[in-house]
């Protein structure tokens, strides 16, 4: 009787495994598409109780979001969604207030804002790099 608990964990461990590395692969195609039409820029929340949230915005030059695109759910089954909520403003102009007034989640929010942040990072990243090689 143990042994078949013992079977069926690994049987589910394995899936688990296979299924994740499946969506981590889908991401990473995703993420290479959305490169072809501009930077991108990734926040997420995870969530221990409360769904996790991905969101992706493609921007310009400027820092101005041109498309979104938005992933909740607590599955692997999860998928991207269009979150066109933030088109046309530029990715410095995302704030807590402008989230609420859209009446997005609060996980929503910190994805929003994550994006942003992980975004300004990576830039100031950059520009020290840029000065350590001159």
């Amino acid at each position: 009787m143990i042994g078949y608990f013992v079977a069926l964990a690994v049987i589910v461990w394995i899936a688990q495994t296979v299924l994740g590395l499946r969506q981590f692969k889908k991401f990473n195609n995703h993420i290479k598409e959305l490169r072809k039409e501009g930077r991108v820029a990734i926040g997420r929340a995870s969530g221990h109780f409360k769904a996790g949230v991905l969101v992706l915005f493609v921007i310009d030059e400027q820092c101005r979001i041109l498309r979104g695109e938005i992933m909740e759910g607590r599955t692997v089954f999860a998928g991207f969604k269009p979150f066109d909520n933030f088109n046309g403003l530029t990715l410095f102009e995302l704030s807590d207030d402008l989230c609420k007034s859209m009446k997005l989640s609060k996980q929503q929010t910190l994805a929003v804002i994550s994006a942003q942040k992980e975004y300004e990072s990576y830039k100031l990243m950059k520009a020290q790099e840029n000065l350590a090689v001159t």
